[in-house]
Order: C-alpha cells, then sequence, then structure tokens
C-alpha cells in the first residue's frame, strides 16, 4: 500500500490529511476542481491534478496514470442549509460523482477507499441513551416516516417524507439501469432518519459503499466526523472557505473584524449553561484517523463505519471562551432564539475506533482554538487566492 490519491485533497481536511500521508511516506495523488479548495494548501511533495469527479473520462484517465492503491474520499458539498434548498446540487455531486469514482475504482482495479462521512447521518436521538452516539443507531433505529426539515424542491416548500421520496426518485431516476443498486425498504428506512439532505446523502454514500464491497468486492470504510476545527500546528495550512459557518471560525471572524456580532442560537437548552453541546475534532487528528483506517481496511478487508470524535462534549459558551483564551480577546456576541432541527447535544462514542483502529484524539478544545487561531490571525485573508 504505496500510492493514495485523495479527492477533495485542496480543501480544509483533506489537505491536513494530505500532509501527515507524505508525513508518513506515501506517494500521494490529489484531485481538485478548486473550486472551494486552494492550490497553496496541497503538500509540495503530493501530485495534484485539477478534475472534477462529474468529468468521468478525464478522472479515469488520472486513475491509468497513476495506478492508485486506495483511496480517500472528501469530495463533496457539505453546508447543511445548502443542501435544503439546492438539494439536486447535493445529490448530483455527493451521489451522482460518487458512484463514478466508484465504478472507475472497479474498472481500474482500485480496491481500498476511506470515505468521509458525518454525524449529520444520527439525526435526532429517540432516547437518553442514544448519546453518545453509536454506529450501530443507523442500524438499529428504523422509522416510518423521514425527519427532513423544511426545505426546497424545484422552489416549492417541501419537508419530511415527501422530501425524501422525491430525493430516492431522483435516484431510481438517475440508476434506473443499474437494477444492482435498487434501494431496499431497510435502506430507505435508514435514509429517514437525517434531518438534512446533506445527511441524506451521505448515508445513501455510506449504504453504496455496502452494495460495492458485497457486489464487487471493493472495500471500505465511512468515517463519521463530527465538529471539525484547529489548524495545523505549524501555522501553514488550515480552514479558508469562502463562506465559513462553523462556530469557532465565526468567534474568531468576530474578533478579527469580519462579523460584528456571534450569533448565539439559543440560550435555553436543558445544558449546564444554556447552549448546545458538540462534539470538536481537530482536522489532524482526523488525518490522522483516516491513516489508522486504512492500514486496518487493508488488514481487514472489509466494509465497516467508524465515529471519529473526542466523546467529549462541549458547550457553545465553552468554544467561545476558548477563543477568547486563545487570542487575547473577547468575542462580542448576540443572543437569537433557538435555529429548528438544532440538537441539545451531539457527541460521539468513540470507543469502536479506539478499540479497533487504536486511534485516540490528541488535540483538545483549547488546542484547536490556539491552532485556528494562529492560523486565521496570520492569515486574515486565507490563502492567497482572491475570491
Amino acid at each position: 500500500m504505496k500510492k493514495i490519491l485523495v479527492t477533495g485533497g485542496a480543501g480544509y481536511i483533506g489537505s491536513h490529511t494530505v500532509k501527515e500521508l507524505v508525513n508518513d511516506n506515501f506517494d500521494v495523488v490529489v484531485i481538485d476542481n478548486l473550486e472551494v479548495g486552494n492550490r497553496e494548501a496541497v503538500d509540495k511533495k503530493a501530485e495534484l491534478e485539477v478534475a472534477d469527479l462529474a468529468d468521468k473520462e478525464k478522472i479515469k484517465t488520472i486513475f491509468q496514470k497513476y495506478q492508485p492503491d486506495a483511496v480517500i474520499d472528501f469530495a463533496a458539498h457539505l453546508a447543511v442549509g445548502e443542501s435544503m434548498e439546492n438539494p439536486k446540487k447535493y445529490f448530483q455531486n455527493n451521489v451522482f460523482n460518487f458512484v463514478y469514482l466508484l465504478d472507475i475504482m472497479r474498472e481500474t482495479g482500485c480496491k481500498y477507499l476511506i470515505k468521509s462521512s458525518t454525524a449529520a447521518v444520527y439525526g435526532n436521538p429517540t432516547k437518553g441513551g442514544d448519546i453518545p452516539w453509536k454506529e450501530n443507531f443507523t442500524e438499529k433505529y428504523s422509522p416510518k416516516t423521514s425527519a427532513l426539515l423544511s426545505g426546497k424542491w424545484d422552489n416549492k416548500s417541501t419537508k419530511g417524507e415527501d422530501f425524501l421520496q422525491n430525493f430516492i426518485t431522483l435516484f431510481n431516476t438517475g440508476f434506473q439501469k443499474r437494477q444492482e443498486l435498487k434501494l431496499t425498504s431497510k435502506e430507505i428506512s435508514s435514509l429517514r432518519i437525517p434531518l438534512s439532505i446533506y445527511g441524506v446523502s451521505k448515508l445513501l454514500d455510506e449504504i453504496l459503499m455496502k452494495k460495492y464491497n458485497k457486489l464487487f468486492g471493493l472495500k471500505s470504510i465511512a468515517l463519521r466526523y463530527f465538529n471539525v476545527c484547529g489548524a495545523d500546528s505549524s501555522g501553514t495550512i488550515g480552514e479558508a472557505k469562502p463562506k465559513p459557518t462553523t462556530l469557532m471560525i465565526l468567534a474568531i471572524y468576530q474578533v478579527l473584524g469580519k462579523i460584528p456580532q456571534l450569533q448565539i442560537f439559543g440560550r435555553d437548552y436543558p445544558t449546564p449553561d444554556g447552549t448546545g453541546i458538540r462534539d470538536y475534532i481537530h482536522p489532524s487528528d482526523l488525518a490522522i484517523g483516516h491513516i489508522e483506517a486504512l492500514k486496518y481496511l487493508v488488514k481487514a478487508n472489509c466494509f465497516d463505519v467508524f465515529n471519529l470524535g473526542t466523546g467529549k462534549g462541549s458547550s457553545i459558551l465553552e468554544v467561545i471562551t476558548a477563543v477568547e483564551k486563545a487570542s487575547g480577546k473577547k468575542v462580542e456576541t448576540k443572543d437569537c432564539s433557538r435555529r429548528n432541527g438544532d440538537a441539545t447535544i451531539s457527541v460521539a462514542d468513540p470507543a469502536k475506533a479506539n478499540t479497533t483502529l487504536n486511534f485516540k484524539a490528541k488535540y483538545n478544545l483549547l488546542d484547536m482554538a490556539k491552532t485556528a487561531w494562529k492560523w486565521h490571525s496570520e492569515n486574515p485573508q486565507g490563502y492567497s487566492r482572491e475570491y
């Protein structure tokens, strides 16, 4: 296992993973369309091919040129709000293009895949014992109607089961000649769990991975991770999205004067300080988790799913305090009402990854804030590219 192809390797988590792969003496090829990713974020020891996964012929040529042993896939849209307003965009990129990738891997004999998934597949807990989230929740829970929140389909407001059935119809139409990919009633039931089209698209990808393992022997692991924040400790790479949505980055943006106030959505949750609680993880920890998962996959030759998180929940106010400690400045905030669909608490149970992958996150919340502050304060405009 020597040559690794990383899709989306010029993005935030992808670039951190490429750096760790290079440091671990892998030969790395990056495919990125640079729509959101940055050329400067890609380690100079890696090869960069600028291409879009929708261009199946070009992607196949790249696979034939480099003949990778394995793929780590980060190429996906990931804004929850946008997925509810433009679901067809998320189907095209997160599902249709992903099937292109799976087919090219099969055609070129590349049989190992590590897939970037998300905690968004879990939706809302059904009972107190669901938290911290365990990987088998999506297998055990079989709802009869979809939990999808309100969104738009062809500019018409829709939600719940109607929203999901539109998405499934799009899938069935797009792959009507691929009967082997037809969704079972149990698979459709699991797709009712997520609250967003983004979460549905990622859970559908996991279902497809499982099918390709059974049908074609393509071995894969999906890594569900929680809230990612922080930057490489060297300060050379970090998050540089045109429109960041993560709490820690927005808090830093407020300190840097990029936004007037940081909005806190809800101070009345049943938590110790009244704000929502999430599991935060550093991108460098995630990068190591991907490498450990790849090493395990080659040995186990299987399909599997793992949470990557710290297992420790931090409240919104605790994240703000960490940014204030890291920056030495006060974050100006504005209290707002709760957002529809925001869970009270979402924390990973990382026990399976701890035991099976020998993975344990090293960075704590203050470490994340310090490294994020170093990156953003030293690179206030991000990379040199203008958006």
